[in-house]
């Protein structure tokens, strides 16, 4: 008969019971890093952690380097240059001599460690790129493999600036993008009216729970962009509203109750979720147009706060804040248990950051498309966005489409050629 002894770092259930009371926080009941994510169980382990400072013609780019002891290395945009000594003392508590492979363990420790959300982003997204390196696959692979052969992706998109009041600009410019298979277009009309600079963009009514109502020609401009995109496009482009969390539950209900007719993709942050969700899920039970938000929110607990809440169908996932690969997967879990769609934010966050989530949507089913504004690495980008390669091969899209690389880790990687600071953490 075997003997079964008692494995005394594992919670009993009276333990796990108190911990779920307490919240998500310290639900973590994973084994320590010190035991079997220490290098004696596993031939590679986290040697050392790196702050890179690359530069080119005056542009720089800061990057977190995790080594292995096998010698390969997972990479991670890393903008917290001003928090940056802190990620010494995450690195020597939590990371160095640890096995690289036990990302959940290290994620989950982190989290409980009260880790900054922007750190562990970038520890976990140079996590997953190392193992991706070690095992000489693709991220996406190790996500649970591919659901897609291809991203739909988008961009903002608007007439020149001189005719930005001409109906037919508008609609040329839908026809335009309906010769492009998969097109997309994003617009802020709200934001567009406000810098005409001679008009009464809002009323003075004062909203307690914050936003301000459009004023009737404001509306009334949002309703002409939207009707002239979809005169000139017909039904072969999707048309997105980009809010940017400017108007009052009452002002978004009745710029959406004029642009409902016209199909739209969603509306993005009609109201401030930071503010208050309650105002966003409003807007949400008050319109047929689709509600996404997320881009100002951080991890897991901010977003299943507004999924319980019904604020939003589809979810705007924000990479530099979203705690990396690892969380973004639960928080898309438990979207697709509800119902609702991925589609995660993205504008000048880093290239490497894009890659990252590009692979999440590689894996993930619930995706429903990709936000590719200012890149850096895209050759056919703006040329003042994107003059400055750092990557050793660039980004390529297809039109409103991307392939991966298929390259091992995130299938993009800095020249280091490039390096003109190198710090080490520990």
């Amino acid at each position: 008969m075997m003997d079964h002894q008692p494995i005394s770092n594992q919670p009993n259930r009276r333990e796990l019971l108190k911990q779920s009371v307490l919240g998500a926080g310290a639900l973590a009941s994973l084994p320590s890093l010190n035991l079997p994510l220490l290098a004696a169980a596993s031939d590679s382990r986290i040697e050392a952690l790196e702050l890179l400072v690359l530069q080119r013609n005056r542009e720089q780019r800061r990057v977190l380097k995790v080594i292995s002891s096998t010698g390969a290395a997972g990479f991670a945009d890393f903008p917290d240059l001003d928090y940056a000594p802190a990620l010494g003392g995450v690195a020597k508590e939590h990371l160095i001599d640890a096995n690289p492979s036990a990302v959940e363990a290290i994620w989950s420790t982190m989290r409980r460690a009260g880790v900054l959300c922007s750190h562990r982003t970038a520890v976990d997204y140079a996590l997953w790129d190392l193992l991706g390196r070690e095992t000489g696959k693709p991220v996406y692979e190790l996500l649970g493999g591919p659901v897609r052969d291809r991203i739909r992706i988008y961009y903002y998109g608007k007439p020149p600036k001189h005719q930005l009041e001409n109906e037919d600009a508008w609609r040329a410019l839908g026809r335009k993008l309906a010769t492009q298979p998969g097109a997309v277009v994003k617009v802020d009309p709200w934001l567009v009216f406000e810098r005409f600079g001679d008009r009464k963009v809002w009323e003075d009514t004062v909203y307690e729970a914050g936003g301000r109502m459009p004023t009737k020609e404001n509306i009334a401009y949002n309703e002409m962009v939207f009707r002239c995109l979809r005169e000139g496009a017909g039904d072969k482009v999707d048309l997105i509203h980009g809010g940017h969390g400017q108007c009052s539950a009452e002002g978004a209900i009745a710029t959406c109750k004029r642009l409902e007719q016209y199909d739209l993709f969603w509306i993005e942050e009609p109201t401030s979720p930071t503010s208050s969700m309650d105002e966003m899920a409003k807007v949400a039970a008050a319109t047929t147009v689709p509600v996404a938000t997320g881009e100002n929110l951080q991890g897991l607990e901010d977003f299943t706060r507004l999924i319980d809440k019904r604020a939003a169908s589809i979810l705007n996932l924000p990479p530099p804040n979203v705690g990396g690969l690892t969380e973004a997967r639960k928080i898309a879990t438990l979207a697709e248990l509800r119902g609702i769609q991925i589609a995660p934010h993205f504008f000048s966050y880093g290239p490497l950051t894009w890659v990252a989530m590009a692979n999440l949507c590689m894996a993930t089913p619930n995706v429903l498309i990709l936000e590719a504004n200012t890149l850096r690495e895209n050759p056919s980008g703006p040329k003042g966005l994107n003059k400055n390669q750092f990557f050793k091969e660039p980004i390529q899209f297809d039109g409103y489409y991307f392939v991966p690389s298929g390259k091992p880790g995130l299938g993009y990687e800095y020249d280091e050629k490039f390096v003109v600071s190198r710090k080490r953490f520990a």
